[in-house]
Parts: C-alpha cells; structure tokens; sequence
C-alpha cells in the first residue's frame, strides 16, 4: 500500500548525535528511502530516511530522518539507483549510511568535486542517534554508495570509483584500488566483502581482514559473470557461508533462468550458482536474509525502488509477496535488519553477518 512516510520518530535527526524518541525493534526491517514525497526525484541532492519496518504486509512502523542541514548533513541523489546501499554494523548495533555531505537540492550531486562536496559515512544506531562519523575525498565526480564499520570507529566505503576506501574521524585513504564500480561494503567475519558490477569478473569480492593502508588485493569470492552480463548489488551468507543470496537488479528472465534474487551454494571447492527467483520483472536491489528457520526468508526491495517484498526459499518456483510500497516521489534503495544493543543468539542466527564462526570457516577452507 502507498503511503506517505513522514510521521518521523521523535521528530526529525537534526543534528550530529541527537537522539531519536524510539529506538528501533530488533528483528524489524530499515528500508533507505529517498525522497521527501514532495517533488519529483531527480539527479539532484535529496534527503535520505531509514524507513523501518515489520516482516508482514503493510508493515510500516516508523522513519528516521538523516539531517540535511549542519555540520553533519548527508544527502543521495534522488535519481542514482546505484546508491544508497545500507549495511548492518559488525557488533549488529548501527545501520551505516553514506551519502554526500552537503544539503539538498545540488544539482548533478553525483558529479560534483569531492574537494567541494566531501563524500561521507554515518550511522544511526539502535537508540535512533545520528553521527557522520568520517568524509573523505575520494569518490570525487561520482557516486559513493555504501559503507561499512567493524565497530570500534574504523569505517570502509565503496563507490563508483576509488576502490575500497578506510576512513575514520580523522580522515581517509583508499586500501584496494583493483575493483572499481563497487556497491554495497559488509564487514563479515572480519574480512570485507563487496559486490561489483564492472569487469570480466563481476560478483562478490573479498579483502582479507579490514585493512587501513594501501595497497590491498581484492579477490573474487564468487563469480557471478558466468551467468552473463548481470548486475549485482545487495548479498547475505549463512552463518557458515556455505550459502549466498544476491540480488540482481537485472530482472528474472525465462529464457535465461537468472536475475531477480540468485541462490549459490558453496561445494566445498567452489560457489555453484543453484537458481533464480523471481521478482515481478523489475530485479532486485537491497537485500537481507532471515537463515534462523529450515527455508531462508529473503527481504528485497525492487531494482526499480518501488517496493518491498518477501520470498520464503521453498526453490525455484516459490514466489514473493509484497510488504509495502514506496509513496509518491519517493525511492526504496538499501535494506538490511534493525539494530540492536547487544545482538542475541537468535539475532545472530538471523543476520549471518560479522562472526568469528564464519571468519574461521573460511580460513580453515582457505587453508584446505
């Protein structure tokens, strides 16, 4: 159902580490939603919120505006289907967000000088409380799109260009420059991961451990060009990353058996690519993944930004069902789960993200 999402938590972030009035409910859905509803998107600068939502249809619970006003504003382009990728923490306790420093309105955001319109990374954390947490200038006349943090203040980013970015409080340095056109950053098991769209060997990439200083090699962890020219953005793995969804923003075909949401298995040699699933002709971009249960429940919004839907793995013929749409004017870009205090056993089963179980799974198989 569309709707207007204006009714903010406690009213609007308006500063640099001011508190929202709610926090956010473990378990629940963030959605990063572009656009104010209020005039059409484009590629100017717009104002950023994290939408949260419940797991079923019509779901909407709240949204947190990011501030587009001071020292700590950060804004997307409203017409960038690229950006604003959105990841979990690796303690599981803030949503990162990158965006462009600056306010709303910039006309061709995207190609600005990063001298002019510093590049950035935030978080919003479980209680609701904003903070730009470093900019950099790297990116400079194209995209930033997503960024991750290990939780004890080191930050990574990703873009159109400049590779694989480290950046803090005091400042910011490309580690890994070999894979460019890159889109969403998750800090897994303490090794970063990303997704990327350009080149022979488009797919997943890793860095091994979380690297401040160049220069860094990353490596295809799986290749999703042996399917063809597609086009990856969000991923989850299990617990012990034997199993990978990744969303395609190129939509399901028939005649071609993929795009939509991809399913891949780990063999024990290699990543094997098992099925597709579809996702009402339009792909798939922000991705989160529930692994607790026997079939995974997969969370996407739409390549196109309309909509945000759900798919119980049952195989290759399951189907997906709507949560919700975007309003008028609006985008649906990045997703990822709420965050939470201090992540429980459950949680942890949930997210498949960020632990020491994965980190040895994959240097014993490294080893092997």
């Amino acid at each position: 159902m569309k709707h207007s999402k204006r009714i903010i938590a406690g009213g609007a972030l308006l500063l640099t580490g001011v508190c929202a009035q709610a926090q956010f409910t473990p378990g629940d859905l963030v959605v990063l939603q572009d656009g104010t509803g209020s005039s059409a998107l484009t590629s100017a600068s717009t104002a950023i919120f994290l939408d949260e939502f419940g797991t079923s249809p019509s779901g909407f619970v709240t949204s947190f505006a990011i501030p587009t006003t001071g020292a700590g504003e950060l804004v997307n382009s409203g017409s960038a289907t690229s950006e604003g990728q959105i990841s979990l923490s690796a303690d599981g306790q803030s949503v990162v967000v990158s965006g462009y420093n600056t306010g709303t309105g910039v006309a061709s955001i995207a190609s600005t000088s990063s001298s002019t319109v510093p590049r950035g990374v935030a978080t919003v954390n479980y209680n609701g409380v904003y903070t730009l947490q470093g900019t950099t200038t790297s990116f400079s006349g194209n995209n930033i799109r997503s960024g991750t943090t290990d939780g004890n203040g080191n930050f990574w980013a990703v873009g159109a260009n400049s590779g694989v970015v480290y950046l803090n409080s005091s400042g910011s340095s490309p580690v890994s420059t070999n894979s460019t056109n890159n889109r969403l950053i998750q800090d897994i098991g303490g090794n970063l991961f990303f997704s990327t769209g350009s080149g022979s060997t488009r797919g997943i990439y890793e860095v091994i451990g979380t690297p401040n200083t160049a220069p860094v090699t990353a490596t295809s962890f799986i290749n999703t060009s042996v399917l063809g020219s597609v086009s990856p953005y969000g991923f989850a793995f299990n617990s012990s990353m034997t199993v990978a969804y990744i969303a395609d923003s190129d939509a399901y075909t028939t005649s071609s058996g993929f795009g939509g949401i991809e399913k891949w298995e780990f063999n024990g040699t290699s990543w094997a690519f098992q099925y597709s699933l579809p996702t009402d002709g339009v792909g798939a971009d922000g991705l989160a993944v529930n692994f607790s249960g026997a079939d995974p429940v997969i969370y996407a919004t739409s390549g196109d930004g309309t909509s945000l839907f759900a798919i119980t793995d049952t195989g290759s013929s399951a189907t997906d069902t709507l949560l919700d749409t975007a309003g008028t004017d609006e985008a649906f870009r990045g997703l990822t789960f709420a965050p939470q205090a201090v992540p429980e056993p459950a949680a942890l089963a949930l997210l498949a993200v960020g632990f020491p179980g994965a980190y040895w799974f994959l240097r014993r198989n490294r080893k092997a």
